[in-house]
């Protein structure tokens, strides 16, 4: 016989398959702007000693709870020592309370995961009203007698390098939440990157999960959490070439030839593409003799003209991509490129109907880096540069975007690294176009409108 039913057993179940949203903050450098741990150990140490583990740990030979384990002996302060050093030197991102108040509106769950000190992070919530927050982080414990000892619960026996093992956290957490979204900055977020959902990177993580291939994506502060989180991107605006074509070869060949015509040194095509991706025009000026301006661009365009078409292909995984983005969003094309040779290109590779707008240079404006194409391009498909995103795979990609207010997603391509384009801090960096219709999709689906600062 079937036990009689229980309503309290049915809410129960239900209430366990429902999965939230869970954002882990780093503290030091992410939610308080300044990192504090390593000024509050060594204002607080009697023991000249320290420097000996402290270069041990910038060595990469010991962790974080090795270092903790060997000063803390060595520090002495008073608890109104700690506190007057909390407020001297920790400071709250001004935007986090709102960001917090955002968040629990729409029951996402924030929790803090540091590598810091419990403490630090109390005292400095308490001066300024945040509450009911749980804190992950190494105990710091201040005694009577000026003594102090750090205790690090949260580290992984397997491990043993930081205090805090923000992977481990995110492993405990996994099957509670549906999602989780890491915020954070520096070293001890690493590992935990790997396994986020999603990577929201400040400073140094970000060049770090854009050389490793992690997916994340650049903020500035808690001001732009929510706006990263819930972005829905009404035009996409992509660079022609190395970003949906293949047309090196052939630019490369037609440079050369007018360096032969016109008695210059020929260049590689490495050279040949990172020294000539501002527009032709541009370019001649700049290098060429000015006698030789106007020749060298009759010369170059007679012969690209014979050219062109045979030895310009799709990128790898372009026209996937353009086809998986069809329809669920305006496209368009910003290119140095003059603008005759990339319609008649995209005409030619079969992806002109899908472009709402085509620019390239000589088409009436400054061409990248300046800020003009850009703000005719959204100004003529009824957009705006907020709700745009710009796609391309060089540095002054990045440099025209920015001028005009607009995001860029940089492609990783053949002619610049991951590396090089996170220097100039783009909003993401892909390791490849198939991986941009992801990357356009919001992070979290809510409803209710975003706040604004």
């Amino acid at each position: 016989m079937s036990p009689p039913y229980n309503s309290q057993d049915r809410v129960s179940k239900e209430s366990s398959a429902i999965k939230k949203t869970l954002i882990l903050c780093d503290f030091d450098g992410t939610v308080s702007i300044k990192d504090t741990v390593n000024r509050l150990i060594r204002t607080h140490l009697e023991d000249p000693h320290w420097r000996f583990y402290v270069k041990r740990y910038l060595l990469g030979e010991i962790g974080s709870k090795a270092v903790y384990e060997a000063l803390a002996p060595m520090m002495r302060m008073t608890r109104s020592d700690f506190e007057r050093f909390v407020f001297e030197h920790a400071e709250l991102d001004p935007h986090f309370p709102r960001f917090l108040e955002w968040a629990r509106l729409r029951n996402i769950d924030v929790k803090i995961v540091s590598d810091g000190f419990d403490e630090t992070i109390r005292t400095l919530f308490r001066h300024h009203g945040v509450t009911g927050l749980d804190i992950i982080a190494n105990s710091l414990i201040i005694k009577d007698d000026g003594k102090v000892e750090i205790r690090s619960e949260h580290f992984n026996p397997a491990c043993k390098t930081c205090g805090t093992c923000k992977l481990s956290v995110i492993r405990k957490f996994r099957q509670e939440y549906d999602k989780i979204v890491l915020i954070g900055d520096g070293e001890s977020d690493r590992h935990a990157a790997t396994e986020a959902d999603t990577v929201l990177a400040l400073g140094d993580l970000f060049f770090y999960c854009a050389t490793k291939k992690i997916p994340a994506i650049r903020i500035n502060g808690f001001h732009e959490v929510s706006l990263m989180l819930t972005r829905s991107v009404d035009a996409v605006a992509f660079d022609l070439d190395g970003t949906l074509i293949d047309s090196f070869d052939g630019i490369a060949e037609a440079f050369n030839h007018m360096f032969s015509q016109l008695g210059y040194p020929s260049m590689t095509p490495q050279e040949v593409i990172r020294k000539t991706s501002v527009s032709l025009i541009d370019f001649v000026k700049s290098y060429l003799r000015p006698d030789h301006g106007e020749l060298g661009i009759k010369v170059f365009r007679d012969y690209y003209d014979t050219i062109f078409l045979e030895k310009t292909f799709m990128a790898p995984g372009a026209m996937e991509t353009l086809n998986k983005l069809n329809g669920s969003l305006i496209q368009g094309i910003v290119s140095n490129k003059r603008g005759r040779y990339a319609r008649i290109l995209a005409e030619h590779l079969g992806f002109a109907h899908k472009m709402a707008k085509i620019l390239g240079a000589e088409d009436g404006f400054k061409a990248k880096p300046a800020a003009d194409m850009f703000h005719e391009f959204v100004r003529s498909v009824g957009s705006t540069v907020e709700k745009t995103i710009y796609v391309g795979d060089a540095p002054i990609d990045i440099q025209g975007a920015r001028a005009a207010g607009m995001d860029t997603y940089a492609v990783v391509g053949p002619f610049f690294s991951a590396e090089e384009l996170a220097l100039h801090k783009p909003r993401r960096v892909l390791s490849h176009i198939n991986e941009l219709p992801a990357a356009l999709e919001p992070v979290i689906l809510l409803g209710g409108p975003e706040y604004k600062n």
